[in-house]
């Protein structure tokens, strides 16, 4: 609490959401943890200067935070989702990784040129991918000859994160996996 002039006292957080458009923001930051400027900026119908401004105000009162993924900012409201939740759902909010994640899900041990086949990619964007995935500690290179293979490393976390946000990862809701790690249709 925050006393005004007046002496009488006002909710800082209250007051800050007073704004429409940033109430929406913050909303929105919310359902969708891990979004960036311009999926803040369409979702909720505001232009990005606008978004950007509200998303400063929002991050500088401590309301949300932001992580760097890349060339993305994303950002997460406050005490909502963990560290790893942010660090899973940043590479999940890009589609390539987060079908990769999906088809080890639901075959565990794939190859390289098997993940190729199942998603439809090439192999050097699917290289590219498990490497971040592996870097990020979301997927694990098993080493076998003649080729490695690749497994989610805590795949009822990642599952459960997967389910939990899917209305916030695609356009379209996505029905919930039964809990024997079977994985989404996301991608």
């Amino acid at each position: 609490m925050v006393r005004s002039g007046d002496g009488s006292a006002f909710s800082m957080t209250s007051d800050l959401l007073s704004v429409p458009s940033r109430r929406r923001i913050f909303e929105c930051v919310t359902a969708n943890p891990g979004a960036h400027l311009r999926d803040v900026a369409r979702r909720c119908s505001i232009p990005l200067g606008t978004s950007l401004y509200h998303l400063d105000c929002l991050e500088a009162n401590g309301m949300i935070v932001s992580r760097r993924d890349g060339r993305y900012k994303r950002y997460f409201s406050t005490n909502t989702v963990g560290r790893r939740e942010k660090e899973v759902l940043s590479v999940l909010r890009h589609d390539a990784p987060r079908r990769l994640v999906v088809a080890l899900l639901a075959a565990p041990g794939l190859t390289q040129r098997e993940l190729c086949a199942r998603i439809g990619v090439s192999r050097s964007t699917v290289s590219f991918h498990l490497n971040r995935l592996v870097a990020e500690g979301v997927v694990s290179r098993v080493p076998r000859r003649p080729e490695a293979t690749y497994e989610v490393i805590d795949a009822a976390f990642t599952n459960e994160l997967l389910v939990r946000f899917a209305a916030s990862l695609l356009d379209e809701p996505v029905p919930p996996v039964a809990a024997s790690n079977e994985a989404v249709a996301l991608g």
